[in-house]
């Protein structure tokens, strides 16, 4: 988690062109909420001007916050089926264990809570040109870089159902500086993905049967009573 809080946007691949999008899909997605917890745990959420009159209660965990609470990312300080919502910018492919964290956060939402992620698309053209620099911006390189479907295959092993997947995409006709949500492109399928932006939600879970209940036949007790 440490490498979370060195993090800030300008120093990430395409990091301000993307924080504008981000913030506009988010505050469109929790003007929706009323009541409820709100978990953000990365530094690059914390900067982010996130509605305040939605949500009881934002509980960050980060340094550099006025209340600021030191977590590991497999013990977070959370109670079980707690949290409304929760946003990640970033957080899985820079932390070292990003299916440890993304376990925690399933654990901490309740059902039906929903799940906000920002994830980079791996070799896209903003990377492979940090990746140029790499002497100079080692540091703002994703440790880990997450596929869209492996992070899909993750959400379904643990519980969740992928509601919506928004991508940001980069018109290489352009040169590669300007790019905006690709539903809004009239030339989407010719751009290149930049990063995901992936809302998911925790399962209900069901009653289901340890085993078969046994049957046995009622045994007849003094002609009257029955054994069942």
């Amino acid at each position: 988690m440490e490498r979370l809080f060195e993090l800030s946007w300008p120093t990430m691949p395409a990091g301000n062109r993307i924080r504008y999008l981000w913030q506009e899909w988010l505050q469109q997605h929790l003007e929706e909420y009323h009541g409820g917890y709100l978990l953000s745990l990365d530094s690059l959420t914390q900067s982010l001007s996130l509605p305040d009159n939605v949500f009881e209660y934002h509980i960050r965990l980060g340094d550099g916050l006025g209340h600021c609470i030191e977590a590991r990312p497999d013990q977070l300080p959370i109670m079980t089926d707690s949290m409304q919502a929760v946003i990640l910018s970033h957080a899985l492919e820079y932390g070292n264990n990003p299916g440890v964290l993304l376990g925690e956060v399933h654990r901490a939402l309740a059902p039906q809570g929903l799940l906000y992620v920002l994830l980079y698309a791996p070799m896209n053209p903003w990377m492979m040109k940090a990746r140029m620099h790499l002497n100079r911006r080692k540091k703002s390189l994703p440790l880990q870089p997450i596929g869209i479907r492996r992070y899909q295959e993750w959400l379904n092993l643990l519980g969740f159902k992928t509601l919506e997947i928004e991508a940001i995409g980069c018109p290489w006709w352009r040169g590669f500086k300007e790019f905006e949500k690709k539903s809004e492109m009239s030339k989407a399928w010719l751009s290149a993905p930049i990063a995901y932006m992936v809302k998911a939600e925790k399962k209900v879970s069901t009653m289901t049967p340890v085993s078969p209940l046994e049957q046995r036949e009622a045994i007849a007790l003094g002609g009257k009573l029955a054994n069942v």
